[in-house]
C-alpha cells in the first residue's frame, strides 16, 4: 500500500492542490473582487460628496437668491392654500373689476388648471361680458394693474357697428390668466 501511494503521490499532491483551489482560493478570490466593486463604489460616493461640499457654499448662495426672489414674487400671487378659496377670491377680484368699470357680466368660467412648479399653480378664466368702448378700457387697465397679476392672454370684441359713438354696445371676451401659491403657510 505504501508502494501504492509514492506511485500515486504526484495525483494526490494535484488533488489535494485542485481542493485547496475549489474550496480556498476561488472564494477568497470572489471575496476580493467583491470588495474591490464595495470600494470602487465608496470612492465614487466620496468624490461625489467632495463635489458637493465644494459646491456648497454655491449651493446655498443659489438657495438664498431663490428665497429672495420667491419673497418678491409673492405680491403678484393669490395666496390661497385651496382650490375652492382661490377660486372665491379670484373671481371675486375679476367681478369687481367688471362692476367698477360699468360693464354687464354676461359669463365668468374656469377654463384650466395646470401645474407649474410645486406649489405654483396657473389658472386660466374667460370672461364675456357686455358695455361700451369706455367699460372695454377700463376693465383692460384694471386687469393690468392688479395685484395678483390677472393677465389678460387673449380678447375678443365684437360689436355691431365701428363708429365714433361712445355708446355703442360691445361683447367682450377674456382669457385671463392667475397665479396661485397654494402652499399652506404662505410667507
Amino acid at each position: 500500500m505504501k508502494s501504492d501511494l509514492l506511485k500515486y503521490k504526484h495525483y494526490i499532491a494535484i488533488l489535494l492542490a485542485l481542493v485547496f483551489i475549489n474550496f480556498i482560493v476561488e472564494p477568497l478570490w470572489a471575496n476580493i473582487e467583491a470588495l474591490q466593486e464595495k470600494v470602487y463604489s465608496y470612492e465614487v460616493k466620496v468624490d461625489k460628496i467632495n463635489n458637493l461640499m465644494e459646491i456648497k457654499g454655491d449651493i446655498e448662495k443659489q438657495e438664498g437668491l431663490l428665497s429672495i426672489r420667491n419673497l418678491q414674487l409673492q405680491p403678484y400671487l393669490f395666496p390661497a392654500s385651496t382650490e375652492a378659496e382661490f377660486k372665491l377670491i379670484a373671481q371675486g377680484k375679476v367681478e369687481t373689476v367688471l362692476a367698477d368699470s360699468h360693464c354687464n357680466v354676461e359669463r365668468i368660467g374656469w377654463k384650466s388648471r395646470s401645474n407649474i412648479h410645486g406649489q405654483l399653480i396657473r389658472w386660466t378664466l374667460e370672461a364675456r361680458y357686455r358695455g361700451n368702448p369706455r367699460c372695454a378700457l377700463n376693465a383692460s387697465r384694471k386687469f393690468e394693474s392688479l395685484q395678483p397679476i390677472i393677465k389678460i392672454s387673449d380678447y375678443s370684441y365684437a360689436g355691431k357697428e365701428v363708429s365714433g359713438n361712445k355708446n355703442n354696445q360691445m361683447v367682450i371676451a377674456l382669457t385671463l390668466v392667475m397665479w396661485q401659491n397654494a402652499k399652506e403657510g404662505v410667507l
